[in-house]
């Protein structure tokens, strides 16, 4: 989430406060939103806990949902 909220403060002129709190109704709301076996990936992807598993992963559920 520090590369959001870096994003956020640069890009969107936000301050680290204001920037932390629109990330994390991102991160709620793509969890109240995505089906369960993407949310996984998705938030470690915002915590950025292990990128490479993730996007492995998203690939694998991505790839059954569209073909």
């Amino acid at each position: 989430m520090k590369e959001l909220i870096s994003q956020l403060v640069e890009k969107a002129n936000l301050t680290e406060e204001q920037a932390a709190q629109a990330a994390d109704v991102v991160k709620n709301f793509l969890h109240e939103k995505l089906p369960e076996a993407i949310r996984g990936p998705v938030e470690s992807a915002l915590t950025g806990e292990a990128l490479k598993d993730v996007a492995d992963k998203a690939k694998g559920v991505l790839g059954g949902l569209f073909g």
